[in-house]
Formats: structure tokens, sequence, C-alpha cells
């Protein structure tokens, strides 16, 4: 009898104790993997991370790598469940198969015209010009010949130089190159660091006097792994609204902004606060976005449907989170 005491005083201790582990796993913080490269749009989720306003539901771990295409296999194999990226990029991988949903576009406007030594008062006066982007068949070679075509210049009379945006940069600064389209805050640091650089035209701008005056370009976006977004539809809600209120922050306390940019990035901070005056931040509903990216994307059908993955996304790609 004394025995039988014991073994029931031991399985009921063990079932307190189970009970007990099974809180405590149960109350364990759920981690978010997010990779971003270093860009403005990065800064909402590094605010929501700092300020700790998700704290009792989500810990979100940000690498910073500008490798998208790296980005979008962790996607794939399932090791991160967020990634900021292009919205063609994004849209692209969807279009292939991996799955990927947006759940917000975030930079509207970020990209600009520099020219050496003379002001380009439009891209007609590229002709002939050697002109510096990024990366052959992206956004920004599409849009510079897009609005070559839409002067009226053929774009195969402008001397096109392929490099990374750094890289470019520094060519620039050389004097080596008449035209580069540069991001910020590449575009502040040039003008400071090259005395013969000139602010020529705002990419944004342009887009805008095609497209009745509306000048947002969908560029950057946050996105999320397709089957984690919808098992999770509360928390795509959650989180989308605090980034929208990360957004307001950046823009309220541009200084504090920019200290995060100088920590997490390693950019100079007062670069960077002087650089959010020409960056369009913002998040808009997903409706009014999807017409926005289709109208953007549209008008890469004509010239790089490639770049897209040669379709529209459907309505899946659109994770609703207002």
């Amino acid at each position: 009898m004394k025995n039988m005491r014991k073994f029931t005083l031991g399985v009921i201790t063990a079932l307190i104790l189970m009970l007990f582990s099974s809180m405590i796993v149960g109350a364990e913080i759920e981690k978010i993997l997010v990779q971003s490269p270093p860009t403005v749009g990065a800064l909402p989720l590094i605010w929501i991370k700092e300020s700790g306003v998700l704290a009792d539901q989500v810990e979100l771990e940000i690498s910073i790598s500008p490798d998208h295409q790296r980005g979008l296999s962790l996607i794939a194999q399932k090791e991160i469940e967020m990634l900021v990226t292009g919205v063609n990029v994004g849209a692209k991988a969807y279009n292939r198969g991996i799955d990927i949903r947006l759940l917000n576009t975030n930079i509207w406007g970020i990209d600009y015209l520099l020219t050496s030594g003379f002001k380009a008062e439009s891209w007609s006066d590229l002709e002939g010009k050697t002109l510096s982007l990024p990366l052959q068949g992206g956004p920004l070679d599409f849009l510079a010949r897009y609005f070559l075509l839409k002067n009226g210049v053929d774009p195969d009379r402008v001397e096109y130089v392929y490099m990374p945006s750094n890289n470019g940069a520094r060519t620039f600064q050389l004097g080596q190159l008449d035209a580069i389209v540069l991001p910020e805050p590449m575009v502040t640091i040039t003008l400071k660091n090259y005395d013969q650089a000139v602010l020529s035209l705002d990419l944004q701008e342009e887009w805008g006097k095609l497209h009745g005056g509306d000048e947002r370009i969908p560029f950057v976006g946050l996105f999320a792994r397709g089957d984690f977004a919808e098992s999770r539809p509360e928390l795509m809600k959650t989180i989308n609204e605090y980034y929208r209120q990360g957004v307001d922050w950046v823009k309220e306390n541009p200084a504090e902004a920019a200290a995060l940019a100088a920590e997490y990035f390693g950019q100079p901070a007062p670069i960077v606060q002087e650089s959010f005056s020409r960056i369009n931040l913002n998040i808009y509903p997903v409706e009014e976005t999807r017409e926005l990216i289709e109208l953007y994307f549209n008008e890469i059908l004509k010239l790089y449907p490639e770049m897209i993955g040669g379709q529209l996304a459907d309505e899946e790609f659109y994770i609703q989170a207002d």
C-alpha cells in the first residue's frame, strides 16, 4: 500500500512537471527571421525590433544582406519567414513557383539621374552619352529606356555601362562617365564627393509626367513566405500595422532613424538623414498598391517581360493585411 502511494505520488509529480514544462514551451516567443538589404525600407522593421512593440508576441531577427537571390533561396528552403526585396524580384519569383507573397510595398521613390559637368534638362540630352546602370534588364535599365522612348530618343543611341552602383559611383566620380542613375543615399554621397556632379532628373517626377502626376513607382516591398502568411493572417495584419507606425516614426524622428541606419547598415548617419528628403517611404492599402504595381508591371511587360516572370502576378500574390 505504501509503495502504491509512492507510485501514485510519483505519477502526479511527473504529470505536474509535464504540465509546467508545456506551459513554459507555450510561453516561448516566436522567432521570425527576416533578410533585408541595407535600405530605408528595413528601418520600420528595425524600429519594431528595437522598440519592443511586438516583444510579447514575436522576436524579429534581422539579417542585413544585399544578396536578393540568397534571400529568395532561403524563402524557398523555408529557412526565413520574411524578405525585403524589389517588388519585381518578388513577382518574378512568385511567377516561377516560389511560395512568396507581398505584405506591403514601402519604397516608392529613391532613384535619380546624375550628370557630370552638365545638366540634362530632359532624357534627350543623353543621346550619344555614356550612362551607368546597375543591372542590364533590371528596374533602372527598364526605366531609363522607357523614359528615353517616351522622350523620342532611340535607347540604342545611348552607350550603357552596366556595373554595381558602388562601382558606378566611383567611376562617375573619376569623370569617366557622362551620367549615372543612383539610389539614395548614394546620390547624397556622390553630390558631396564630386563637385562636377549635377542632380539632373528625378525618376519619380519623370514617371509622374507620364501618369497623371502620380509619381509613385513601386520599387521595394516586404514579403512573407506563403505558407507562413497563410497560417498567421492576424500576425500579418499586426506586423503590417506596426510597420506603418514604423514608417511614421522614421519620418518624425529622422536623426534617430539615421542613427539606426548607421548601426545596422554602416552608413554615415548625417548622410542618411539628409537623404531622407529624397526618398518616398510609405505604405498604402492593398488594392491601391495592386493598382499601382499593375500599372508599373504592364509597362515592364512591353519592354522586359522576363523582369517580372512574363506575366502579372495573380491576386494570391497580395496578402490581405489592411
